[in-house]
């Protein structure tokens, strides 16, 4: 297709200004421009059409319908008792993390969920301290996943074989006036290089995708 015309007194055009330079260029130097502008229009077509990710998606219809993403090294397994959802990473064997989601019932209260659920922590720190050895609560409060109120307790442990563990369990309800049926997300993850910290638990990491992703009901986004 023949260029456009340029008035003289606005030329030379590009393609003129880099045609001596790409005849006089090494071959090889001319093959990587090219493989690397390929590789640009690539990776540009990718992010614009959403590109693939790998993340696979979850949903589950009952006790509370819920869906989320998780990719990375999670996997996952069948839950335990109890659970509805349970995903698991491993190194050297051993458990690493895992993302648990379980359901939650709360009693019968008045108004907003956000009010009943810190009601609901104080027996959840008592659970909690029973089940895990040298329980340290780190820090508690209010918190929200794609605008749903909810309610986490942020704690550090040891695990069987005497390793610091850390803990996130969220409490979520529907936002909805007397909401009484909802999850609790269960983050654990053994200390590590990656996880250094009960505060930066979910907020990256493999766990931070199935967290921030949540969402109530059967519609993924």
């Amino acid at each position: 297709m023949p260029s456009l015309p340029v008035k003289p007194e606005l030329g030379p055009t590009l393609p003129e200004l880099v045609a001596p330079w790409w005849r006089r260029a090494p071959r090889v130097l001319r093959i990587a421009v090219v493989a690397a502008a390929a590789l640009v229009v690539a990776l540009v077509a990718l992010r614009l059409a959403g590109g693939p990710s790998g993340d696979t998606t979850v949903v589950v219809e009952e006790p509370v319908a819920f869906n989320l993403r998780f990719g990375g090294t999670l996997e996952r397994v069948d839950p335990g008792e109890g659970e509805m959802l349970r995903l698991e990473s491993r190194r050297e064997g051993r458990l690493d993390q895992s993302f648990t989601v379980t359901p939650l019932e709360l009693p019968a209260y008045r108004g907003l969920p956000v009010g009943a659920l810190p009601v609901q922590a104080e027996d959840l720190k008592q659970r909690l301290a029973a089940e895990h050895r040298d329980f340290v609560l780190v820090e508690e409060g209010r918190m929200t996943i794609n605008e749903l109120p909810g309610y986490e307790v942020v704690f550090a442990a040891r695990d069987e074989q005497d390793r610091r563990v850390y803990g996130r369990w969220i409490m979520m309800l529907p936002d909805e006036p007397g909401a009484r049926e909802g999850v609790t997300l269960q983050l654990l993850a053994r200390w590590s290089s990656r996880v250094p910290s009960a505060q930066v638990l979910g907020d990256q990491g493999q766990l931070k995708l199935p967290m921030r992703s949540f969402r109530f009901g059967t519609e993924t986004p």
